[in-house]
């Protein structure tokens, strides 16, 4: 038994040092501390307080939706809106047509290229041959002006030309 005289003062010692500490922790969770007060002693405003630390808190008289009831209003209230809108749009006087305007601003050194490209991406052509030829029959490869050029309506090549040609 001398032999495991090590181990048994280790053992020992555990058992000790383990019976001290469940001791001092049962003394410490009887104890009243500020954190730990019973519900019969708070008053509601110190009761719904601690109770908001960790979840939501309401009034008796608040109404508090579930997720369908809240769905239903909603659905209800786009309804609403939607008739409004569709009588007041019933009542308007109809809109007077306005003239499709276009504006494009050709940049410095752009040559007949990248304008055709410009023209095709804004919907006023839609043949880059077709402008490329009639830009060349005008001879305006190097007399594209730079800057904003105002299109209104539907225009055919040779006023896209003529346009893009003359200053503004």
């Amino acid at each position: 038994m001398f032999k495991n005289r090590s181990y048994m003062l280790g053992i020992g010692t555990g058992i000790i040092v383990g019976a001290l500490l469940l001791q001092l922790m049962s003394v410490r969770a009887s104890a009243p501390g500020p954190s730990s007060l019973a519900l019969e002693e708070m008053d509601p405003t110190k009761l719904k307080e601690e109770a908001a630390k960790y979840y939501q808190v309401f009034d008796k008289n608040a109404k508090v939706y579930t997720q369908t009831e809240l769905d239903a209003a909603v659905q209800k209230k786009v309804k609403e809106e939607t008739d409004k809108l569709a009588a007041a749009k019933a009542q308007e006087p109809p809109k007077v047509e306005t003239v499709n305007r276009t504006v494009i601003y050709v940049q410095p050194n752009l040559d007949a290229t990248a304008v055709a490209e410009l023209l095709v991406k804004s919907g006023l052509i839609t043949d880059r041959k077709a402008f490329a030829t009639e830009l060349q029959k005008q001879g305006g490869n190097t007399k594209l002006q730079v800057g904003f050029h105002v299109f209104e309506g539907q225009v055919d090549m040779q006023q896209v030309v003529t346009n893009l040609i003359t200053a503004q």
